[in-house]
């Protein structure tokens, strides 16, 4: 969760002019609008319903809109690392795959692939949780708080993409010293063989 920012002056006046206007609406709806006997129901001036909302839009802080495109651009930032990073496990899979001949390290490579890709996706999935969380805090953020969300969550799609990467070499570099050892191994039977003969 990030933490929040004060809402500033400016922010607290148009929330405040805002919440003003809707109850100049309910005012029009209730207060202003004659009852029609016996059912209930009131009569209304569509004019002046339309006119207020029409109102309402015009006044609507631009803050507001600014957070829900930074929310947009947030969510498809991480949509773009995730991408990236099953992209990642998918080519260190395959590259896996064509470096092995052993069925039982293929076997465990394949867990840890599967294992790597369900993290991946736990991480995107509480990252994408965690922004919907914040989309009330970033209505009420300044300009420079809209700033740093963006550079934070280039920062988490970098730390992502180095993640897979990190994890990939580590997963080639124990192949290639498993089938080193294997292959060392193989040597020692030859020479074994050869030392035996006549």
């Amino acid at each position: 969760m990030l933490p929040t920012s004060p809402v500033s002056d400016v922010t607290q006046l148009a929330i405040l002019h805002l919440r003003q206007e809707l109850d100049r609406l309910e005012e029009i709806l209730v207060a202003d609008s004659p009852r029609v006997p016996l059912s209930g129901r009131v009569l209304v001036n569509e004019q002046m319903i339309f006119a207020q909302l029409d109102h309402i839009r015009h006044n609507l802080p631009a803050l507001v809109l600014e957070a829900e495109q930074v929310l947009q651009q947030r969510e498809q930032i991480l949509r773009h690392a995730q991408t990236q990073a099953q992209q990642i496990v998918l080519q260190a899979e395959q590259q896996a795959a064509r470096l092995l001949d052993q069925h039982v390290i293929l076997q465990q490579a394949q867990q840890e692939a599967q294992r790597l890709r369900t993290q991946v996706q736990q991480e995107c999935a509480a990252l994408r949780q965690s922004t919907v969380a914040e989309l009330q805090h970033l209505r009420q953020q300044t300009q420079e708080e809209l700033a740093r969300q963006r550079q934070q969550a280039e920062a988490e799609r970098q730390q992502l993409i180095q993640g897979a990467q990190t994890y990939a070499h580590q997963v080639l570099t124990l192949l290639e010293q498993v089938l080193g050892e294997n292959l060392q191994r193989v040597q020692q039977g030859r020479q074994q063989l050869q030392q035996r003969q006549p």
